[in-house]
């Protein structure tokens, strides 16, 4: 590699990140561990999710920012297919340390739970995001809206309940940047932001999903946000709504 290839970077910065790309895809822990800031190793250890029989990296770019780190991408290959890192990087007393890594792109995977619930009360949500909408749960009698979902209406008790659509536009009412890799699929996705979505469309109710591509962005109660759907892995999956800051 060249500094040259990398404006604005410190060229010993350029050496150093691609040593530490090859100390990965060669299984040389030493070197790797070496490279971490010492007071974050636990959490940069649990961060990334290599691909399997890893045994190739190549560095992609190096970059300013943000504030005083640099960000690195590094491509790592092997029989298992391919993933992205994105590690950042810190000069502290003289020494390129990572101070964050993870997968790239930000937003986790689904997870097994991206379906209906065994007792099958939700089943009309998910067959709405089939249908590209978003489905809550509605008493035409007393004009409730419930989430989530109810064998009866707990306003009136009434057990003829509709599922119409509602515009998948809503404001932030809570939300979290989780570091715990709740499911295994999402290790190596972490961070992430699970938001509590208010939906004035369905009577102010609340559903909770994750942020679209939220790796450091600016999250605050109240913002606007808006559902994508994400589509079906395969024919026997479902669609799964997601949020993303407008």
């Amino acid at each position: 590699m060249s500094a040259k290839e990398f404006p604005g970077v410190p060229a010993d910065l350029v050496e150093v990140v691609d040593r530490h790309g090859q100390a990965v895809a060669a299984g040389d822990n030493a070197t790797v561990l070496a490279d971490f800031r010492k007071d974050r190793i636990g959490q940069l250890l649990a961060s990334a999710r290599p691909p399997e029989g890893m045994h190739s990296a190549e560095l992609l770019s190096i970059e300013p920012g943000p504030g005083e780190l640099y960000s690195a991408h590094i491509r790592y290959t092997g029989t298992g297919g391919e993933a992205v890192f994105r590690s950042r990087w810190i000069n502290l007393d003289g020494t390129w340390l990572v101070t964050q890594v993870r997968n790239v792109p930000d937003t986790p995977p689904r997870t097994s739970m991206a379906r209906p619930s065994d007792d099958g009360l939700d089943a009309p949500h998910w067959e709405g995001l089939r249908q590209g909408e978003l489905r809550m749960q509605h008493c035409p009698g007393c004009d409730r809206w419930t989430w989530s979902p109810r064998p009866i209406c707990p306003g009136c008790h009434s057990t003829e309940l509709e599922w119409p659509a509602v515009e998948p536009i809503g404001t932030i009412f809570s939300w979290t940047r989780t570091w715990q890799p709740f499911s295994p699929e999402v290790t190596g996705h972490l961070p992430y932001v699970v938001v509590v979505v208010e939906l004035p469309g369905a009577g102010n109710r609340r559903i909770l999903g994750d942020l679209l591509d939220a790796d450091g962005a600016d999250v605050r109660i109240g913002a606007t946000v808006k559902g994508e759907i994400e589509p079906a892995p395969d024919p026997d999956g479902y669609p799964l709504l997601r949020w993303r800051l407008v």
